[in-house]
């Protein structure tokens, strides 16, 4: 078996197909992990991430075993980690993301460490994958070819796509701000704007301000709507949506949550459980939905969903509210190029099924190996990330996993989706 990318979501699979393997009392499969960067498990979530940047979601829900609920905790517990406030990480804490890379980088790292892991890594770029008597043949960049039984796609996500508001006069653009030095332009006397007031913008706002305080910014959207914020402490889901005969329509299911929002503020209790406990229903009901409904969905619904369901740690919250106290940052949704210095792109990423920022991409789209799924939002795939092809064929050997299975899933990025996809994804390509 074989896996392309060198994020997170690699070394999922990877411990979800070995896990696998054991319960069916099966010998370790031969996995290799094909990686550009090193160490494997960073990935751009934790390899460009800033001291300060933080998990959006809490230590409880982070270990990479279903198997191991407490094993983030567990680790947390062995390296001594401590808070800033001095305190012990709890179910709820939300750990600085270089921490959390630590723990993901660590446990591949101890894999290759263990020679009868099964587990390989190769250093390179993969460049394509084509059906060679039955198996998958990939090639790399300096013309290395390797074979597999199955590949899976663990690509991460695209830079973001062109900036779509007007920044005509602005004396230079940061079109990636994940990009390995991308800020070390800014310099403190600039007048910064942030296109995009999503998960990224609080990313960027605060590491610019910590570089250079009293740096001016000014964040823009359409509706200028900020992610929302956790709970100080973990509080039990909610129902989800009850799902009666039949598979309901959108409107049905907005009405439902709706009427739970409602029933919530009612009893003066938080909203928060409410989608939490919609969140493990999401494949499901995404995939019950045709293809008009998840395209109004995307138009009409999406935003709100994802400013309420990635939220950010209070801690985060506290920082970014001093800067727009402060007047450091403020929020616009009508801005003109000309008043700033620098612009910088966080409208999030691209389409993983876009051409041109990926040559296996490119490669597979041009065969007809996969196709983007009908929304526009990544490639088309069943629920165990099984890619579909420009026939209709579902592959037996070609899978994906994370950010390249939004449009079949929706919520995909995420530790708790990542971990459930891998652990359908092993159960569909080590059957019982």
């Amino acid at each position: 078996m074989l896996v392309v990318g060198g994020g997170a979501a690699s070394v999922f699979v990877t411990v979800a197909l070995r896990e696998r393997a054991s319960v069916l009392g099966l010998p370790a499969p031969e996995i290799t992990v094909v990686a550009r960067d090193v160490p494997v498990g960073l990935g751009l979530a934790y390899g460009r991430a800033e001291a300060h940047h933080r998990l959006n979601s809490p230590a409880s829900a982070m270990s990479l075993s279903p198997a191991e609920p407490g094993g983030f905790l567990d680790h947390l517990d062995g390296i001594g980690w401590r808070d800033v406030d001095g305190s012990e990480a709890s179910a709820g804490s939300f750990v600085p993301r270089q921490v959390y890379g630590g723990y993901v980088a660590g446990a591949f790292r101890a894999l290759l460490d263990d020679p009868a892991s099964g587990v390989t890594a190769v250093r390179g770029e993969a460049v394509s994958v084509v059906d060679v008597d039955g198996r998958s043949a990939v090639t790399l960049a300096d013309a290395t070819e390797l074979r597999a039984d199955v590949v899976v796609l663990a690509l991460g996500n695209p830079a973001p796509g062109r900036v779509r508001v007007p920044t005509a006069g602005v004396g230079r653009t940061v079109d990636d701000p994940w990009a390995r030095d991308a800020l070390d332009g800014v310099r403190s006397a600039d007048r910064v704007l942030l296109v995009g007031t999503g998960l990224t913008t609080i990313d960027i706002a605060t590491s610019l301000a910590r570089r250079h305080p009293g740096v001016v910014m000014t964040a823009t959207s359409r509706h200028l709507l900020l992610p929302a914020v956790h709970l100080a402490a973990p509080v039990p889901a909610g129902p989800g949506l009850v799902r009666g005969d039949g598979t309901p329509r959108l409107p049905e299911l907005l009405h439902e949550f709706g009427r739970q929002l409602r029933a919530a503020s009612a009893a003066g209790e938080p909203w928060q459980p409410v989608l939490d406990g919609v969140r493990p229903q999401i494949h499901a009901l995404w995939r019950g939905l045709d293809v008009a409904d998840r395209k109004r969905f995307v138009a009409h619904v999406a935003r709100r969903w994802d400013v309420h369901r990635h939220r950010m740690a209070q801690s985060v919250w506290a920082e970014l509210s001093e800067l727009i106290d402060s007047g450091a940052l403020t929020l616009s949704a009508d801005v003109s190029g000309e008043e700033f210095d620098v612009a910088v792109n966080c409208t999030g990423p691209n389409s993983v099924a876009a051409r041109g920022w990926s040559p296996l991409v490119d490669a597979l789209l041009s065969a007809g190996e996969v196709v983007s799924d009908p929304a526009g939002l990544g490639f088309d795939a069943d629920a165990s990330g099984a890619l579909v092809t420009a026939t209709g064929d579902v592959s037996t050997r070609l899978f994906a996993i994370g950010a390249a299975l939004k449009g079949a899933l929706w919520e995909t990025v995420a530790v708790p989706e990542v971990r459930v996809v891998a652990t359908r994804l092993a159960e569909r390509v080590l059957p019982a």
